[in-house]
């Protein structure tokens, strides 16, 4: 096992020409790419996981290429290859990394069978879990990314995956992925912050990405136990607080955010009633950064005063 970052730039495409096996906790993700897009991309958002040896059997295998055929004359784009025909439509070559980002949250929604997964944000301090749900576009990923460039531990940006019998949150650090002014609102937050390239005109605007860090990673094995449950909502000209969000309201919000809720049956229904029924549930309007972060501070210790 070795750490991508410690690996030659060059080394490092060999390896994802010939397939490497990468461990992205708490999975084993094979990936093969010829891009050269992809490769830079990876040896540096990635820098800090480890590639695992290839007789390791991976969760999913994830290979991302040119198109070929007719398109390849019309202009050079990426596609990932699965074993199941791609729910998606290519992206430019440049736009290799999102491709790769793209089919992995497939894999992760669509394959995973031991957990109840949630579009959340979630980040800890001290032990205590806060989770950040919402669709894309609310805010949990800016929220997430502010958290923990102010030392807060990064859990995961996508995908709360959840124990529906124990409630613990099993950890899945990956990029995380900012859109449009986001990525100036980070840069302004934490100039210290390793941002990505940005990649423009994308389908969902200009998209980049935060490294994660090796405490991140290192972390990753000991899940974490929700204390709170925030929804995020910027607002440039609202009133900035806290309020209570009903049980009722936060367990349908919640099944809606979840991919496969409907899969676990009565064992989900029961998971996210506990989880509204036993934790402090809030949600925040805020007009700035600052602000945002000061409200998560005071939802994760349980009040909204």
């Amino acid at each position: 096992m070795s750490r991508i970052g410690a690996l030659a730039p060059a080394d490092f495409a060999r390896r994802l020409r010939a397939g490497a096996v990468l461990a992205v906790p708490p999975f084993a993700v094979r990936v093969q790419s010829r891009l050269g897009a992809l490769h830079r991309s990876m040896h540096g958002l990635y820098g800090e996981f480890d590639l695992l040896g290839n007789a390791e059997a991976p969760d999913f295998v994830i290979r991302v290429d040119g198109t070929g055929g007719w398109r390849r004359l019309l202009r050079r784009q990426s596609m990932a290859y699965i074993d199941t025909p791609p729910p998606y439509v290519p992206l430019p070559e440049r736009m290799a990394p999102l491709m790769f980002e793209q089919a992995l949250n497939w894999c992760v929604a669509t394959r995973t069978f031991t957990h109840l997964i949630l579009h959340a944000a979630v980040v800890a301090r001290e032990g205590r879990a806060l989770l950040i749900p919402g669709q894309s576009g609310q805010g949990k990923s800016t929220l997430c990314a502010a958290l923990v460039t102010r030392g807060w531990r990064h859990v995961s940006d996508e995908f709360a995956l959840l124990d529906p019998r124990s409630l613990e949150i099993t950890a899945h650090p990956r990029p995380i992925s900012l859109k449009n002014q986001s990525l100036d609102v980070i840069a302004g937050w934490a100039p210290e912050v390793q941002l990505s390239e940005a990649h423009h005109g994308t389908p969902k605007g200009t998209v980049g990405y935060v490294r994660p860090t090796r405490a991140a990673v290192d972390a990753a094995p000991a899940p974490v136990r929700p204390a709170a449950i925030l929804f995020p909502r910027f607002d440039a000209e609202g009133e900035a607080g806290l309020a209570p969000f009903g049980t009722a309201a936060a367990f349908i919000a919640l099944t809606a955010c979840s991919v496969n809720y409907r899969e676990f049956g009565q064992a989900g229904f029961v998971a996210l009633s506990r989880l509204v029924g036993e934790l402090p549930v809030m949600s925040a309007t805020y007009p700035d950064t600052a602000t945002a972060v000061g409200l998560a501070e005071r939802a994760l210790a349980g009040t909204a005063r």
